[in-house]
């Protein structure tokens, strides 16, 4: 019989090495073709906006110690990766089940922090990607946010989760309303604020 168990084995990397790893391990299914991004809310959004709202507190923190771990993680965590999936079946049925299409929900990456989530799908859009959707309110999403500064940068078409054209100003406008709305409730803006001042450079050029 053919013994395929894994081994116990402990393994310690740099985060660089890890980087190389993931890419090379998704080389293999990519081939040399460029996917579709499908961009969504993990870890903020609409869904966790409005739960900071409806239950009076104004962290992730502070709703964790109010409504318990398990709840964040089946009301925002989980409902967030679920919605995310759906979306990116939702744009592989719009442009043909031959496309591939990538979405960052599934992927797990026990130890990095969310700046090196963050670095490991900006280098993914620069150099493995064709184009880039983003879901319904991304711009409420710290993470859709800094990947719709860095698409736009990198020159890749950028589309709502409609399939229309997303232009850079036009995104300026929906995160400075997402703004303005979250200040409306005393609301942590702040890494929405950077990730519009990255895109300004890059609207002020369309």
């Amino acid at each position: 019989m053919i013994s395929d168990s894994l081994s116990d084995s402990t393994f310690t990397r740099p985060y660089r090495e890890e980087i190389d790893m993931a890419f090379s391990a998704l080389d293999c299914i990519l081939d040399h073709e460029k996917p579709i991004y499908a961009s969504a809310e993990l870890t903020t959004g609409r869904r966790f906006y409005d739960a900071l709202r409806e239950f009076h507190v104004k962290t992730a923190d502070e709703l964790k110690q109010l409504k318990g771990q398990d709840w964040y993680t089946a009301n925002i965590w989980d409902a967030n990766v679920n919605a995310a999936k759906g979306f990116a079946a939702r744009v592989r049925e719009k442009v043909g089940r031959k496309t591939l299409v990538i979405s960052p929900a599934p992927f797990s990456a026990p130890g990095w922090n969310k700046s090196e989530y963050l670095a490991f799908w900006a280098q993914l859009l620069r150099t493995r990607i064709s184009s880039t959707w983003f879901k319904l309110d991304w711009q409420y999403s710290n993470g859709c946010t800094f990947e719709f500064a860095v698409a736009a940068d990198a020159g890749l078409p950028t589309l709502d989760h409609q399939g229309g054209a997303l232009h850079a100003m036009q995104a300026a406008e929906l995160i400075s309303a997402a703004i303005r709305d979250l200040d409306s409730s005393a609301l942590d803006t702040t890494k929405l604020r950077e990730n519009l001042a990255r895109l300004h450079p890059v609207a002020s050029r369309a």
